[in-house]
């Protein structure tokens, strides 16, 4: 009789119920013009300007601002949304104190 290693119950079942978890992160880290879309076997995040994560076959999918593609899979929204912050982050110009 074999057993499982890990069961993940809060994993997402759906493509639109992983977006929705990060949004949800997102949201909590600051993000706020956060549109989301969905159907059956797809949804998407339009997360900033340029900036789009599409979840389909159990990953996050998204390109940075070269163009360089990205996966994360859909099970990890949390670890997700650190990355997608973390790069927002670096891609901002340094502001210059006043």
């Amino acid at each position: 009789m074999g057993t499982l290693s890990r069961i993940i119950a809060s994993s997402p079942v759906s493509p639109a119920e992983a977006v929705g978890r990060l949004h949800g992160h997102l949201a909590a880290a600051g993000e706020r013009r956060l549109y989301a879309g969905e159907r059956s076997t797809v949804a998407l995040l339009s997360v900033r300007a340029g900036l789009t994560v599409w979840c389909m076959h159990g990953e996050f999918r998204w390109r940075d601002g070269q163009g360089a593609p990205y996966a994360h899979p859909a099970t990890d929204p949390e670890g997700a949304a650190r990355r997608l912050v973390g790069a927002g982050r670096a891609q901002q110009p340094a502001r210059r104190a006043a």
